[in-house]
């Protein structure tokens, strides 16, 4: 009897994959960290078919502890967004290391359109703002930067897609898709439209035939091939992480708002019908398409949350896991003086600079591992 639902959540830090009943419940759970790689100052970087491997591992897991393909009746779909991956149409390879939303190579390309005064219309027609956090720039630098990319370009074969889209074309066999709400990260999307824009993909210097298929964020979106999972089983929800969250909670009417505190920390307010036009920084975004028709949100978007954790562990040695700045935190009842400034990936809303980094103050002799946890 297929009566359950595996989902796959495509993180920044892990892949993991769930189990979910049709009432709600939680029947497993499956988890894999990904590497994360940093090869210059302000750069960060997946393996594109180390997530694919990761993830499909995940999902072989959850299968059999179901007890095999039969059980399940859909595949759904969330994942980091902004993160742009570049593959071949037919080998399905990944033609370059994904470049992760967090990275901030593209400051330039961005500060360029600003000053030749694009940022007004891109905002006006997208939502977004010219910031190396959304997946175009990160597209084009691609092209610009990666021989075998520019390649597969010339010849007709480069697909370009974020996260889901490249889960999907593995899964699938070569399906090219991409949900509303991960469509809407990436300046090359009207939120008043349907597809991909031709004006902002030329704008910005991505060609539109490398890019996938917009679609709603539920219905029969694909199927995954029988290779993977012991069966062929339906695809049929996709959303950006944020988006996902926002829904999860049962965001489901206008005002309603939610905040997540994750890698990074992002606050979505639900919309309607309405466009958002924020004169405050914040975004706009597709929430979710259904029947070709869109509902939107404002968001706030922080880089640096869960990650500065990380960082603390992995990189300072503060901590050997990361539940333990809880102890240290909750073992003083100040932090002395100590502050930390998070803009390890830049600021987001509603500074938008790209070029910010992070700073602690307030050090002196008698701070130590306590003060930088709390």
């Amino acid at each position: 009897m297929d009566d359950l639902i595996l989902v796959l959540d495509e993180g920044t830090t892990s892949t993991r994959a769930m189990l979910f009943a049709p009432d709600g419940s939680l029947h497993g759970t499956a988890q894999q960290d990904l590497t994360q790689y940093y090869p210059q100052s302000g750069w960060v970087e997946h393996d594109a078919a180390e997530i694919w491997d990761k993830t499909l591992a995940c999902a072989r897991e959850l299968v059999a502890k179901a007890g095999g393909a039969d059980r399940i009746a859909a595949i759904g779909i969330t994942n980091q967004r902004e993160t742009v991956v570049a593959w071949d149409r037919e080998t399905l390879e990944p033609l370059a290391r994904a470049i992760v939303w967090q990275d901030r190579r593209t400051a330039n390309f961005c500060a360029s359109l600003r000053e030749a005064g694009h940022e007004g219309e891109v905002q006006r027609r997208t939502g977004l703002l010219l910031d190396p956090y959304f997946s175009g720039t990160k597209m084009r630098w691609l092209l610009d930067n990666e021989p075998t990319v520019r390649d597969a370009a010339q010849a007709g074969r480069l697909a370009l897609g974020t996260i889901e889209s490249w889960l999907v074309a593995k899964l699938t066999g070569g399906a090219h898709i991409s949900d509303a709400s991960n469509a809407s990260r990436t300046l090359l999307m009207e939120l008043a439209g349907s597809g991909f824009d031709e004006g902002l993909c030329e704008l910005l210097g991505v060609p539109h035939s490398a890019l996938p298929e917009v679609t709603d964020n539920a219905g029969a979106l694909g199927v995954a091939q029988a290779q993977w999972l012991g069966r062929a089983i339906p695809i049929t929800g996709l959303a950006g992480d944020q988006q996902a969250a926002t829904i999860g909670q049962a965001c489901l009417s206008p005002g309603e708002t939610k905040a997540t505190y994750g890698t990074g920390a992002f606050v979505l307010t639900n919309m309607g019908r309405d466009i958002p036009a924020s004169k405050n920084r914040l975004l706009g975004t597709v929430l979710y398409q259904l029947g070709g028709e869109r509902t939107y949100a404002i968001e706030g978007s922080v880089f640096v949350a869960g990650s500065l954790i990380q960082w603390l562990r992995d990189s300072l040695g503060i901590v050997d896991v990361a539940a333990q700045t809880e102890a240290l935190a909750r073992s003083i009842e100040h932090t002395g003086g100590v502050t930390i400034v998070p803009a390890l990936a830049g600021l987001g809303a509603p500074h938008w600079q790209a070029e910010a980094r992070g700073v602690i103050t307030g050090l002196s002799f008698a701070s130590g591992k306590a003060e930088l946890a709390r």
